[in-house]
């Protein structure tokens, strides 16, 4: 080897033995994707629980919804039951209500419902209801034909007509009540 090839072989050995600067630049910039993935994930995981959490709001017949009305009282829930005979329509707060009573093994539970009622609402037709309980009478109570009188009602706002088999409970159909 020449003296001239020598010093270029030991030039172009040392140049590759040299750090490299962009090597060391996104070692430093890999933190900042690492943490934007963490935080989207996070965010995601939250959102699914949200979500997942709204979802799991489930429904009662009439007769569980008011055994367990203490331990559903500050908890939205669904109902589902059959609306009996002698609906009222009256103001709750300058609001139109509709006052009724619903039923489910011979168990009754008064209803104010706030908004408009379902198209094929009537007495004898399965519903859903999503609401709360209230430890108060309902409006016009007194004008029911077959009141709960328990002193409770359920306050709901969201009204869905059983019509098919997508409500149907463990029980699969709802057990009549006397007044039916």
């Amino acid at each position: 080897m020449d003296e001239l090839t020598e010093t270029k072989w030991r030039m172009k050995s040392l140049e590759e033995l040299t750090p490299r600067q962009d090597r060391i630049e996104k070692k430093n910039s890999g933190f900042l994707p690492k943490f934007a993935g963490v935080l989207l994930l996070v965010i995601v995981v939250i959102v699914l629980f949200k979500t997942l959490g709204n979802a799991s709001l489930f429904f009662y017949p009439v007769d569980e919804a008011v055994e367990k009305r203490v331990e559903l009282q500050d908890r939205r829930f669904r109902v589902i039951g059959t609306p009996q005979p002698g609906i009222i329509e009256t103001t709750l707060s300058g609001r139109q209500v509709l006052v009724f009573t619903l039923c489910a093994g011979n168990v009754y539970a008064d209803v104010a419902h706030e908004g408009d009622p379902a198209e094929l609402f009537n007495p004898g037709v399965p519903v859903v209801l999503q609401g709360v309980w209230s430890e108060t009478k309902p409006p016009s109570s007194e004008k029911l034909l077959y009141p709960a009188n328990d002193g409770w009602h359920i306050k709901t706002d969201s009204m869905v007509v059983k019509h098919d088999n997508d409500y149907r409970s463990d029980r699969a159909e709802l057990e009549s009540c006397s007044s039916e």
